[in-house]
């Protein structure tokens, strides 16, 4: 099928279902999952086998598409995949992208992929039972609803709280709306493949294995922009194994903080920058509130 190619990544964006031939009638068939759910890894293999147990344990999981990437890992990672897919040949799948970054990968995985509601979780993160069916029902339940950030609990409550949300109050997001960094995370996030089309998927500058963080937030941020609902849902939940200590949480968070100064300076490029630039006003007026508070 052919489609156009965006010049940033390097995929044809807008393949939408994968052929199969059934030999035992000799014809072509359509296998269109409803769901998909992406996963790009490097170097994981500490946590990508209780992942995919997990990703496996999900209700209805032989009927969701999983595609995950190898982003040039130099341990066991591509081996654990491989063994994995083996179960569900038909719908499961992994591949390789070179190409560094999480960006890349994902951007590779949504190329490979066919549902209309496409998952995301990071390779140190373990779904729930209820994952997919909770992402399921709640796009469903909202037509208009393009992307979504879910419930992200601590595996280990003795490390950083880094990267984690707990809350479990669902918080809609209207169109056009600048918000805040750690709104939406790649560890539980979900978009509507047609929200994906129309943001430009993600920016392969931005994520792990780049120089900036921040590529969940940029996708979203135009995804909002482009016009489409977003929210926050508690419904679906992961546990996160980073395993950083609070001194490694410190050291992540100056690369979320140059992340962050990119994606501003990004956005203050753009055609909503009056918005990029009223957040960023606000956020300073109130830590310098803080500061007030802390330091009387």
């Amino acid at each position: 099928m052919s489609g156009s190619s965006d010049r940033s990544t390097g995929i044809t964006s807008e393949r939408r279902l994968r052929l199969a031939i059934d030999p035992a009638i000799g014809s072509a068939r359509c296998i269109m999952p409803e769901m998909s759910l992406i996963l790009c890894s490097r170097n994981g293999s500490r946590t990508i086998g209780r992942c995919l147990d997990h990703i496996r344990s999900m209700d209805d999981a032989a009927a969701i598409e999983v595609v995950l990437i190898d982003n040039g890992s130099t341990d066991d990672t591509r081996a654990i995949m491989r063994k994995f897919c083996e179960l569900n040949p038909d719908l499961w799948h992994t591949i390789e992208e070179p190409r560094p970054g999480n960006s890349a990968g994902r951007n590779s995985g949504i190329e490979h992929s066919s549902g209309n509601i496409v998952l995301f979780v990071d390779d140190d993160c373990y779904a729930e039972k209820s994952f997919a069916a909770a992402w399921k029902e709640i796009f469903n339940r909202n037509p208009d609803l393009g992307f979504g950030s879910g419930r992200i609990m601590p595996f280990d409550t003795s490390r950083s709280p880094i990267g984690c949300n707990t809350s479990r109050t669902t918080e809609p997001l209207p169109p056009a709306t600048f918000f805040q960094r750690g709104f939406v995370q790649g560890s539980n996030m979900a978009f509507r493949r047609e929200c994906l089309l129309t943001a430009g998927l993600f920016d392969n500058r931005f994520g792990a294995g780049t120089p900036f963080a921040g590529e969940e937030w940029d996708l979203a941020l135009r995804a909002s922009f482009a016009g489409w609902k977003g929210g926050y849902f508690p419904q679906p939940g992961v546990a996160h194994d980073h395993g950083r200590s609070d001194a490694d949480a410190s050291v992540r968070g100056l690369y979320y903080d140059i992340g962050a100064g990119a994606v501003y300076a990004k956005h203050m490029l753009t055609s909503h920058a009056a918005a990029t630039l009223l957040s960023h006003s606000h956020i300073g007026a109130q830590a310098a509130e803080r500061n007030c508070a802390d330091h009387p």
